[in-house]
């Protein structure tokens, strides 16, 4: 996003990804999982994460005004990106039967579930629910789309280019690494710095001497629960396509197969009968870090336990008026799926969104974000990226 917008404004844009282009049905095969105390869902290639998400593009008025509050007004920019991204809520004929049957149950024990907002062609959706292993029939608009667009506009594309070292020189940032084996150096006016929460701190830390670099890591943590029972299973469809805002937790329909292996393995008797599952995702309080040698260390407090487990009952609330026998209910271990805050607005990012000392240097990816969240982050993501890429014209100008 932010290398699109300085492209449209005719300055050079370089932008260095350590990713490759693949193909679009095949998206899964760039994750890369990062494993601490929490597994931290992570993936590389050209597009990033949004190749792999399930489209979500949530921000509610209550995070709009959090970081208002810090300086940040970003009405505008959310406006602009849904625009661009094609953003709109899932149509009544797309949601699936599942999502039908957690609405109905949640209005039932006095709970308001809403649509989900989603970057899709739902004109070409199959409704296939494979969106987190890469859209087979690429309906889903990704930030793939915005390279492309920024390549149209003149945009230097340097695909498997892997940035290990960032140094300044005579007023300028030069960053060096590895391109098909062979080592390349860009030399730049200003760097905009949108490796991930867990791989900008790592390379901000090379220019910029501060101990907030690294800290307040969140992960959004969450938990699939679920079990058999007699109706439409929550593996059909678009997943996520409602959910129910707790504010320190959110519900939404989600499957995944190893709540199946789960219960295949206690001998839980699957014939016959669909798998009810509801993800349940903890706003946590952000207390993990990324340590200078890339070390990842994530953290649950005793609060973010107990909002999982509230958050859990609620679950078993929803899945029990389901008609899921308590005695059925399996849960998934506890991933994180939104690393963020590692160089946070507030804590080494200034709120006029630069950085102290750092001239010429900007971050522009969920590392911006103060813990915590809890949501979908890419709406949130790209409205950032769109408000520093201004943020650096404002700078060279």
């Amino acid at each position: 996003m932010a290398s699109l917008e300085l492209a449209k404004r005719n300055f050079k844009v370089v932008l260095a990804e350590a990713g490759e282009g693949v193909d679009l049905a095949r998206a899964r095969l760039g994750y890369r999982p990062v494993l601490s105390s929490i597994e931290v869902l992570k993936c590389e290639g050209l597009g990033g994460t949004t190749l792999v998400s399930m489209g979500n593009m949530l921000v509610t008025g209550e995070l709009l005004e959090r970081f208002k509050g810090l300086g940040v007004d970003l009405a505008a920019e959310v406006q602009e990106v849904c625009k661009l991204m094609s953003v709109s809520k899932t149509p009544a004929d797309k949601l699936p039967a599942f999502a039908r049957k957690f609405v109905e149950v949640a209005e039932r024990v006095g709970l308001k579930a809403e649509v989900m907002p989603k970057s899709v062609d739902f004109d070409r959706c199959m409704g296939c629910g494979r969106c987190a292993y890469g859209c087979p029939n690429e309906a889903k608009v990704s930030a793939l789309d915005l390279v492309k667009a920024g390549v149209r506009q003149g945009l230097m594309l340097l695909s498997r280019f892997r940035v290990d070292k960032l140094h300044k020189r005579q007023g300028r940032v030069v960053a060096e690494g590895a391109m098909d084996g062979k080592r390349l150096k860009v030399e730049c006016r200003a760097l905009v710095l949108a490796a991930g929460a867990l791989e900008t701190p790592k390379l901000l830390a090379q220019l910029h001497e501060d101990e907030n670099v690294g800290r307040n890591l969140f992960v959004d943590p969450f938990v699939t629960v679920g079990g058999p029972y007699d109706g439409p299973p929550s593996s059909d469809g678009i997943q996520m396509a409602v959910y129910v805002d707790f504010s320190d937790f959110l519900l939404s329909p989600h499957y995944t197969g190893l709540l199946q292996f789960q219960l295949t393995a206690r001998g839980v008797d699957l014939k016959g009968r669909g798998i009810a599952s509801i993800m349940v995702k903890v706003a946590d309080e952000g207390k993990g870090v990324v340590w200078p040698d890339g070390v990842v260390e994530t953290r649950m407090t005793r609060r973010d336990l107990k909002v999982l487990e509230r958050g859990v009952e609620r679950a078993k609330e929803l899945l029990s008026e389901l008609g899921v026998r308590e005695n059925e209910i399996a849960m998934t271990h506890v991933r994180g799926a939104h690393p963020g805050g590692t160089a946070a607005i507030g804590y080494v990012v200034s709120r006029d969104l630069t950085i102290d000392g750092c001239d010429g240097v900007f971050v522009a990816d969920a590392s911006l974000i103060p813990p915590p969240l809890g949501k979908p982050p890419v709406l949130l993501i790209m409205s950032l990226a769109m408000r520093v890429a201004r943020r650096v014209c404002e700078y060279l100008r």
